[in-house]
């Protein structure tokens, strides 16, 4: 893969050199950053990202993943519409691209537009800002072509099948000039972040933006099928307004609209000139004003990392956060130990970012499913039992945060928990899963609560209470049939993956509850009734789980 874009950028580079940059030190950085994300893990595809080997090969995965997924797409979205309704269809298609570009750019290439760690190499050395600036852009835009490419191939064969090579041809160069199209718009939301916060608040909302991007993408699987299976939607055609001008998406799709019916008039024509020209002058803008704003801010990165630290560590004053968590702790807890146990669990979750990025999601998409499930008809959603499966089916997303609950990056600072007088290691994990429970599980569920009562009626108050009882119940039987392990002492690859069986069990137990519950809504006052018998379950159950051996703690 490095090979093939060495080769391709050397075809390049009269381009570099008319961009006033200096050839052999771009092909240079550009080589050696190659060379470094061959070590680097791809967050966004998970597991499949990996590496195995210094020469790994993750990145042809991912692009052989993407293929099959732009191929599914395209067959729904651009095999069965007419020729005349296509523009819907392929403004749907342009979207996931650019969108898939953008969250690639900000989950994966984040820290690599923002790494500051070669500063102290390249900038002493007469580089300049020119060429580092596009060093980084190519590099980039690599990456996003490789990306751009294999979603658009099943589009560009369909495409082209059905309205003939030169509709296809140009898909495909609409497609490469949308992932440019996102890499100015990317660097522009970047600089402006960084004139206004700090490195640390910059990471802080690239993270929840991954987070939303995440939900978003969810939701928007869940959405698309049932706006694909609309005849109204499809058949339709969409009557050109003035807000379809700043829709990048539009642009692309109106263009190759003038290949597929063809037309030519004076919307298309602007659409076209909007598509053509807007990527180019992106990058042309960006090379002649911001090169020199993002060089800078980058070297200022560097230099305020170490004061925005002891800044930030000076905000963290024993009367603001602290005291109310302390306080909090105090009325949730029982002992010493087990309130350090919860402090340090609330905090720990607030600041892992890859902790965030792996749980905060799951909520979304647990969130996003019943609501676009309810308002599916002819099905489970219009049934009037899915506010039951629903209270219960989010609950399997919450044993998610449970599971990542002792892995960590720094799992090697476990050796504390050895080295500490610890008698009773349960009420460690009791007062982790108690700051789990408040953290996450309870506003989780209210807003799940809020919107089911919304749908169904104020009367579902008592199936609510129930259902969240029995979720406790199920949280603490997950972590109880568990390997138990302290929090934050695993590496993010120890986990044994011997889970099924208790996977199977746990589901198993949950539908059993499940349909029993579905069963007392029959019975007068039967829902009010088992309601305190599961919160007592639920308390003996914490009980038991305080009472948790060192011998039944397996260290990482």
């Amino acid at each position: 893969m490095t090979t093939l874009i060495l080769w391709l950028l050397d075809r390049t580079a009269p381009l570099f050199r008319a961009l006033d940059a200096d050839y052999g030190q771009l092909r240079a950085i550009v080589q050696v950053k190659l060379i470094m994300d061959n070590r680097r893990n791809i967050v966004s595809l998970g597991r499949y990202g990996k590496q195995s080997a210094e020469n790994n090969n993750s990145f042809v995965r991912i692009l052989l993943i993407y293929t099959v997924v732009g191929v599914v797409i395209s067959l729904g979205m651009l095999a069965i519409p007419p020729q005349e309704s296509l523009f819907l269809p392929l403004t749907l298609q342009f979207s996931y691209i650019m969108a898939l570009c953008a969250m690639t750019l900000i989950s994966d290439f984040s820290s690599v537009i923002l790494d500051s760690s070669d500063n102290q190499i390249i900038l002493p050395r007469p580089v300049g800002n020119r060429t580092l600036w596009l060093a980084r852009v190519v590099h980039i835009t690599s990456y996003l072509f490789g990306i751009a490419l294999s979603l658009s191939v099943g589009g560009v064969l369909i495409v082209g099948y059905r309205f003939g090579p030169l509709a296809g041809l140009m898909f495909m160069a609409l497609s490469l000039l949308s992932a440019v199209l996102m890499v100015f718009l990317t660097n522009l939301f970047y600089l402006v972040l960084m004139r206004f916060i700090s490195e640390e608040k910059l990471r802080e909302v690239i993270n929840y933006f991954q987070i939303l991007m995440a939900v978003l993408f969810y939701g928007g699987y869940q959405l698309l099928p049932r706006l694909i299976g609309s005849q109204d939607a499809i058949s339709r055609i969409i009557d050109h307004q003035w807000w379809h001008y700043l829709v990048p998406p539009m642009w692309m799709a109106a263009t190759v609209d003038v290949f597929v019916k063809p037309v030519l008039d004076v919307n298309h024509l602007i659409f076209a000139a909007l598509a053509l020209l807007m990527p180019v002058a992106g990058i042309w803008f960006m090379n002649r004003f911001l090169t020199t704003d993002f060089t800078q801010k980058l070297s200022d990165i560097d230099s305020e990392r170490r004061p925005e630290a002891t800044a930030f560590s000076a905000q963290q004053s024993p009367w603001g956060q602290t005291s109310w968590l302390e306080q909090l702790a105090t009325w949730v807890t029982t002992n010493s130990l087990e309130r350090a146990a919860f402090a340090f669990t609330w905090r720990v979750t607030g600041r892992d970012r890859k902790f965030k990025l792996k749980t905060y999601p799951q909520l979304g998409f647990g969130l996003a499913y019943v609501v676009a499930m309810s308002f599916q008809g002819g099905s489970l959603g219009s049934s009037g039992f899915f506010y039951l499966f629903a209270l219960y089916f989010a609950g399997l997303y919450v044993m998610v945060a449970q599971y990542q609950l002792g892995i960590s990056d720094n799992y090697k600072a476990s050796w504390i928990y050895g080295s500490a007088p610890i008698q009773t290691p349960g009420a460690v994990l009791l007062g982790a899963l108690k700051a789990l429970i408040l953290k996450l599980l309870l506003p989780f569920y209210v807003i799940l609560a809020s919107y089911i009562l919304y749908r169904y009626g104020l009367d579902k108050i008592s199936d609510v209470l129930l259902a969240f009882s029995n979720s406790l119940v199920m949280l603490v039987s997950s972590a109880l049939l568990s390997t138990r392990y302290m929090p934050f002492s695993l590496a993010p690859d120890a986990l044994k993956q011997n889970n099924t069986a208790r996977g199977l069990l746990t589901s198993l137990i949950l539908a059993v509850i499940g349909f029993s519950h579905y069963g007392l809504t029959f019975i007068p006052y039967g829902v009010w009734v088992a309601t305190p018998l599961s919160v007592g379950i639920f308390f003996l159950l914490l009980q038991y789980y305080k009472k948790t051996a060192w011998s039944a703690i397996e260290m990482g």
